[in-house]
């Protein structure tokens, strides 16, 4: 008695999928975690770091870097430390310099949706399923055979279609979690965030003062000395 095993879909699906893989997982970048930060050029009130290759360096996100790079992004995690001695909102006070111009990062909705692995494309696993051949042979002739199907395809399809999704909506809670748009920095704060820029390439990064703000947090003048306290009249002399 002999077995035999047999993929239930065509060679073409079959070599589809190989190249598509299993589904990748989300490991979090952690930007409050990191250790090390390339400074920025000293720019008072606020002290400003970053890392690019944010993904790369901090976990096993295969399929979420190569959506980066298919999509144009650059993915940093920084630091922001405000020095004012007042409240500074992160939009409307603060300018991002890439290079020699300003930029605006990608709002995190928007660079997830981006950069997210797809769900969808397992489907085809369905098609993945394996029949078992059980064959009765008598002097080298098959006398009889049974098939056995069994539906794999289901499991696998949905198995990486969960795994997916749930990688996916990790990655999207983490660049919420650290959407610097609109943060208030309060005087002393530190805070950390992730930035998905559309860029070609990295440059040098830096936090300015937008134009119309700086003046609002430029110390004025020394106060001067206090007035010497004027003495008190001398009382008039009586001639008796």
């Amino acid at each position: 008695m002999k077995q035999r095993f047999t993929l239930g879909c065509a060679a073409g699906i079959g070599a589809l999928l190989l190249s598509t893989g299993c589904a990748g997982s989300y490991t979090p970048i952690r930007p409050n975690r990191i250790a090390t930060y390339q400074a920025s050029a000293a720019n008072a009130p606020v002290d400003f770091g970053y890392q690019f290759d944010a993904l790369r360096l901090h976990g096993h996100n295969k399929k979420y870097l190569k959506k980066e790079i298919k999509k144009g992004y650059h993915v940093a995690a920084v630091r922001v430390t405000n020095h004012s001695g007042r409240e500074l909102n992160f939009s409307r006070d603060l300018s991002l310099v890439y290079g020699d111009r300003p930029i605006t990062p990608v709002a995190s909705g928007t660079a997830a949706q981006d950069m997210k692995q797809g769900v969808a494309i397992y489907l085809l696993y369905l098609l993945l399923n394996v029949t078992l051949t059980t064959s009765t042979s008598t002097n080298g002739y098959t006398t009889s055979a049974n098939n056995t199907f069994l539906p794999t395809g289901p499991f696998i399809a949905g198995g990486n279609m969960l795994g997916a999704g749930l990688a996916n909506d990790n990655m999207r809670k983490e660049f919420a979690t650290f959407d610097l748009t609109n943060r208030v920095i309060k005087p002393g704060e530190t805070v950390y965030g992730i930035l998905s820029l559309r860029e070609t390439t990295v440059a040098p990064m830096r936090l300015e003062l937008r134009p119309g703000i700086e003046s609002m947090y430029t110390p004025g003048p020394a106060p001067g000395p206090a007035p010497m306290p004027t003495p008190p009249a001398a009382a008039p002399q009586r001639n008796d």
